[in-house]
C-alpha cells in the first residue's frame, strides 16, 4: 500500500461514456486502504522515505528512485527486456521472474548490459545499437550443430513469430497497399482489417519462439479480406497486378519478383522450376490460366512460415 500510494493522485474525468483527461494530483501522497481506518504514506520499496521537491509529482519522484544508478535491479530488468525483445528469449525467462530460483543464463553478460545501460543514462537506442552491432545477435537462424538446439545457448538466432502489427504491416507491404499501423484505428474501430488482425493474433504472454498459429489465425490468412485483396491483380496498387501486367517480365521474371515481394529473397532453383512448371501448361499440367497461376503463387508465399517468421 505504500508503493501504491505514490498512484493516489491519479485522477480520471469522464465526459459522457469516455474518460476525456486524466491528471495527477501532485500534493496526494498518501492512500486510505480499503475496509479499514488506516492511512498509509507513500515509501519506496525499501522502507526509505522520499525526499519531496516542490511542485514534483509522487510518480516522477518514484521514477527518479527506479532509475538513479543505485538501484541495480532496475537496470538488469530493463536490459533484460531489451536483450529479450531482439531475440525473442531474455537471459533471465521468463523475463518478470528475477528470483534465486530462477537465475540468468548468462550473469556476467546480463551485469555487463547493466553496467553499461546505467553508464549511458539508461539510453535505449545505445543498448539496441550495442547488442545488434554483436556477433551474436549477427548469427544466422540455421542450426548446424546439435549443441545449437538449446536457445538458452544464443549459439544461433531463434525464429520469432512476428506480432499482430508486424504481420499486418509486412502483409500490407508486400500486397502493395502499405500504410502504417495506426493503432488508434484499432482502439476506435476494432472490425478494422488492423483490429482484426490484433485479435487475432493477440497471444498475451507467449513466448515469441514458441507461438503457435492458430485455426482462427490460419483462416484469417488463408481466406481473410486483406489476404484476398493481396493475391487479386484486380486490386488498385496491388503487387499482383504490376507484375501481371508487366511486359518486361518473363514468367521467370515474375515469378522472382513475386519471390521479393513475399519473403525478400530470389527462389531457389527448385521452387523456380516447380513455379514456372505450375504457371506455364505441359504435359503435367493443364492451367492455362497464367494470371491466376500467378496469383496460387502468391497466395502461398503469403500464407508460408517463412512469411509469418522473423529469421
Amino acid at each position: 500500500w505504500s508503493f501504491a500510494a505514490f498512484f493516489a493522485g491519479i485522477v480520471r474525468e469522464r465526459q459522457g461514456d469516455f474518460v476525456s483527461l486524466v491528471r495527477e494530483l501532485p500534493d496526494r501522497r498518501e492512500i486510505g486502504v480499503p475496509d479499514t481506518d488506516r492511512v498509509v504514506q507513500a515509501m519506496y520499496l525499501d522502507g526509505a522515505e522520499p525526499r519531496w521537491r516542490f511542485r514534483v509529482g509522487p510518480r516522477e519522484t518514484l521514477a527518479n528512485w527506479i532509475t538513479s544508478a543505485d538501484n541495480p535491479y532496475f537496470a538488469r530488468a530493463a536490459a533484460n527486456r531489451i536483450w529479450s525483445q531482439l531475440f525473442g528469449i531474455g537471459i533471465v525467462e521468463p523475463i518478470d521472474d528475477f528470483s534465486d530460483a530462477n537465475p540468468p543464463s548468462h550473469p556476467e553478460l546480463l551485469d555487463l548490459l547493466a553496467r553499461e545501460f546505467v553508464s549511458h543514462k539508461f539510453d535505449l537506442k545505445f543498448m539496441i545499437r550495442a547488442i545488434t552491432a554483436t556477433n551474436t545477435y549477427q548469427l544466422s537462424s540455421r542450426q548446424t550443430h546439435s549443441s545449437q538446439v538449446d536457445p538458452r545457448t544464443f549459439a544461433r538466432m531463434s525464429l520469432q513469430g512476428l506480432t499482430p502489427e508486424q504481420l499486418y504491416d509486412c502483409l500490407a507491404q508486400a500486397a502493395g497497399s502499405y500504410q502504417p499501423f495506426q493503432p488508434q484505428v484499432v482502439f476506435f474501430a476494432a472490425q478494422t482489417p488492423q483490429g482484426e488482425f490484433v485479435e487475432t493474433f493477440a497471444e498475451e504472454g507467449a513466448s515469441k519462439i514458441e507461438r503457435e498459429t492458430t485455426i482462427l489465425q490460419s483462416l484469417l490468412l488463408m481466406n481473410g479480406q486483406q489476404v484476398s485483396l493481396a493475391v487479386s491483380p484486380e486490386s488498385p496498387r496491388s503487387t499482383l497486378g504490376a507484375i501481371v501486367d508487366s511486359p518486361f517480365l518473363d514468367t521467370k521474371g515474375k515469378i522472382e519478383t513475386l519471390y521479393l515481394a513475399a519473403l525478400c529473397r530470389m527462389p531457389t532453383e527448385s521452387e523456380w522450376r516447380k513455379a514456372i512448371q505450375y504457371v506455364e501448361p505441359t504435359e503435367v499440367t493443364l492451367n492455362k490460366d497464367a494470371t491466376k497461376a500467378l496469383s496460387d503463387i502468391f497466395w502461398a508465399l503469403l500464407n508460408s512460415t517463412e512469411f509469418l517468421v522473423n529469421h
